[in-house]
């Protein structure tokens, strides 16, 4: 159950940087430093998908994994143990 929230509230975060980036051009810039393909992050900026779809979007999502958030300073809702 903590696993889906964690998940929810990181799909959520990126929902809002994504639109904090506002138009395709700053999309596109910010995708690059971030380290994406250049191909790939022009279809990601390029696209005319919602802010949720797109939150979700590989693209998105490998630019804005867990450790940039962490980065951050945000905490963790669940830490997973090690075996």
């Amino acid at each position: 159950m903590l696993t889906n929230l964690e998940a929810w509230i990181r799909r959520r975060l990126r929902l809002y940087l994504w639109r904090q980036w506002r138009n395709g051009h700053n999309r596109f810039t910010e995708l690059r430093r971030l380290g994406i393909a250049k191909f790939a992050a022009s279809v990601a900026a390029g696209s005319p998908t919602g802010l949720w779809r797109m939150s979700g979007h590989p693209a998105v999502q490998h630019a804005l994994r867990n450790h940039v958030f962490d980065s951050l300073g945000l905490p963790r809702i669940f830490m997973p143990v090690p075996a």
